[in-house]
C-alpha cells in the first residue's frame, strides 16, 4: 500500500514542498523546499531574492512560474537534481520529519496531484511521479546518513549497548548482535542489560551464550539504545543513538526507528550488506521475530517482514519452539507480579503511559479480566492490553473504557495510534 500525499495538509503533509520546514543551503535560508526550487531557476539576483523572501511557498511558486522572468538556459535538464538537493536538505536539517520519513520503511510514495503528470500522478494516475521517487531516494539517503552518524558517535568511546528494562528476547539478542557489529568496526562495546527481570527467560537462557553486564550505575557512561528510544533513565548527552522498531518518542536525536517485526530484523536489514552475520546471530534474529510476533501470529508480522525472515535461512521448527517457549500469563502468580512481568512506560508527547500486557486463552480472560482491571490503579497501570489467543482478539482498558480492538495485535504502538484517533489519549 502506497503513501499518498497532496499539498501540505494531513498526516503526510510534511512530504510536500509547500510544508514549512526551512533549511540553509549555499549560505542562504529557504523557508520551504519550494522556495529553493523556484529560486534556482534564475541567475538574476533580484528575482532570486524576491523568491527567497516571498512570505509563502505559493507566492514563491507564482514568481518562479512567471514566464516573463527569464530562466537559466539548461534548467529543464537540471531540474530533477535541483529538486533532489532541496528535498534532501529539508529532511537533513529537520530531524522530526527526517525520522517520520525514515519511519515509512520502503513503502512507495505518491504525490497525488491531478494537475501535474511529471512531478505527480496526474489526472489518470499514470504520471511519472518524480516527486514521490525523489522522496524515496532521499529516505534511503538520510537513513544511511543517520546510521553512519550513530556509528561515528560511537567511535573512540566505551559504548554500553542496552535496551529497555524487563528485557525480552528482542532486547537481549539484538543488543548482543549490535555489540558484535560495533566490535567488528573497532569500537569498544559492552553487551549490557538494565536488569535481569527477563521476559521469556527460558528462551533467553537456552540461546544466550555470551556474558552480559548488568548496569547498576548509569553515570559517566555512553549508551547505544537498542529496542528502546526513551530517555527515562539517562541524560540525552549520554545517548549516542538509538535503533528501535517502535514508534519514536522524539527524545533521541540520532535515531533509526522503523516498524519491523523485531529490532533484530531491523538490524539485519540495516547491516546485511556491510556485515557478515554468523549462523548463530541469524538464529538469534530468527528468535527475536518469533518472540515479538507471538510466534508469527501477531499482525506485526508483515509481508515485508516475512520476506526478510525467510531470507535468514534459519532451519528451526517454529511449532516446536512455540510449544516449548510460548507461555501465556501464569495466573497462579500474584496480580502485581503479572502486571510487572510485561510492563513498560511509553512517552506519547507529554503523556507518560504505564502499560502492562497480559496474555491468556478465553476461559482465563473470562475468569480474570475484571479482577485485573479493578487492580490497575493500585498497581499504577494506566493501560491494560489483554491478548486472547483462543479468539485471536485484543482487549484494552484505558481511562475507564473497555475496548475490543479491531484485530489481534501485540503492538502497543498500534494500540496507541488507535486510541489517539479515537480521542482517548
Amino acid at each position: 500500500m502506497a503513501i499518498e500525499f497532496y499539498k501540505e495538509f494531513g498526516e503526510f503533509g510534511y512530504l510536500a514542498n509547500y510544508s514549512e520546514y526551512g533549511f540553509y543551503k549555499n549560505g542562504k535560508y529557504f523557508k520551504t523546499a519550494e522556495h529553493y526550487y523556484q529560486s534556482e531557476k534564475f541567475d538574476d539576483l533580484e528575482i532570486k531574492n524576491k523568491i527567497i523572501n516571498a512570505s509563502t511557498a505559493k507566492e514563491a511558486a507564482a514568481i518562479g512560474r512567471d514566464r516573463k522572468n527569464k530562466r537559466i538556459d539548461n534548467f529543464r535538464e537540471i531540474k530533477l537534481g535541483v529538486m533532489y538537493e532541496g528535498v534532501l536538505e529539508k529532511f537533513r536539517q529537520n530531524s522530526d520529519i527526517r525520522s517520520k520519513l525514515i519511519e515509512t520503511r520502503n513503502v512507495e510514495i505518491k504525490e497525488m496531484t491531478v494537475k501535474e503528470s511529471f512531478w505527480g500522478m496526474g489526472p489518470n494516475l499514470d504520471g511519472e511521479n518524480h516527486m514521490g521517487k525523489i522522496l524515496e531516494v532521499v529516505r534511503e539517503k538520510v537513513k544511511r546518513e543517520v546510521l553512519l552518524k550513530i556509528l561515528s558517535n560511537c567511535r573512540d568511546k566505551k559504548v554500553y549497548v542496552v535496551g529497555h528494562n524487563n528485557p525480552d528476547p528482542d532486547t537481549v539478542f539484538s543488543s548482543l548482535i549490535m555489540t558484535n557489529i560495533l566490535r567488528s568496526k573497532g569500537i569498544e562495546a559492552v553487551f549490557s542489560v538494565r536488569d535481569e527481570n527477563f521476559v521469556s527467560k527460558e528462551l533467553i537462557t537456552d540461546y544466550l551464550k555470551e556474558d552480559y553486564e548488568v548496569i547498576d550505575d548509569y553515570s559517566n557512561k555512553y549508551f547505544l539504545l537498542i529496542d528502546n528510544n526513551s530517555l527515562d533513565f539517562i541524560e540525552s548527552n549520554q545517548v549516542l543513538g538509538s535503533i528501535d522498531h517502535h514508534k519514536i518518542t522524539g527524545e533521541v536525536e540520532d535515531l533509526i526507528e522503523i516498524e519491523y517485526a523485531s529490532t533484530g530484523l531491523l538490524i539485519y536489514d540495516l547491516f546485511k550488506n556491510s556485515y557478515k552475520f554468523s549462523e548463530e546471530e541469524l538464529k538469534l534474529i530468527f528468535l527475536t521475530v518469533l518472540a515479538d510476533t507471538e510466534y508469527l501470529v501477531s499482525s506485526r508480522f508483515s509481508l515485508e517482514d516475512e520476506k526478510l525472515f525467510n531470507e535468514l535461512g534459519v532451519e528451526l521448527d517454529v511449532v516446536s519452539l512455540q510449544k516449548k517457549y510460548f507461555k501465556t500469563t501464569d495466573f497462579s502468580n500474584s496480580i502485581h507480579s503479572n502486571f510487572k512481568n510485561d510492563y513498560k512506560v511509553y512517552n506519547r508527547g507529554d503523556i507518560a503511559i504505564r502499560r502492562s500486557m497480559i496474555s491468556s486463552y478465553s476461559l482465563e480472560k473470562d475468569k480474570y479480566y475484571d479482577e485485573y482491571v479493578a487492580m490497575m490503579d493500585k498497581n499504577e497501570i494506566d493501560l491494560l492490553i489483554w491478548c486472547d489467543y483462543s479468539l485471536k482478539k485484543t482487549y484494552i482498558h484505558y481511562k475507564n473504557l473497555d475496548i475490543e480492538f479491531p484485530y489481534f495485535t501485540t503492538s502497543s504502538n498500534l494500540i496507541f495510534d488507535y486510541l489517539e484517533k479515537e480521542s482517548s489519549l
